[in-house]
């Protein structure tokens, strides 16, 4: 009966670790892609031009925000949101 326990405890365990570990690798890469556009987005200049963008609920919205910014800034054209 504590070998079943242990092994129930363990899997647990590792179920946890590897949840905290996906939320990691997913998360941080994905805060540290949205940071630039979100200084873009807090400048004067954003918020006059586009003040649209200022009200986005949806985390993956500013991801894909984020996104098109970036592809305008390597294509030296203007953002079309």
């Amino acid at each position: 009966m504590f070998v079943g326990i242990m092994f129930v405890l363990k899997v647990l365990m590792f179920t946890f670790c590897l949840g905290v570990s996906l939320c990691i690798i997913v998360y941080v890469p994905l805060m540290i892609y949205v940071v630039p556009y979100g200084i873009w987005l807090g400048g004067s200049k954003a918020k006059r031009q586009y003040p649209h963008l200022a009200n986005c609920k949806s985390f993956w919205l500013t991801v894909r925000r984020a996104t098109k910014l970036y592809k305008s800034w390597i294509t030296h054209k203007d953002p079309t949101f």
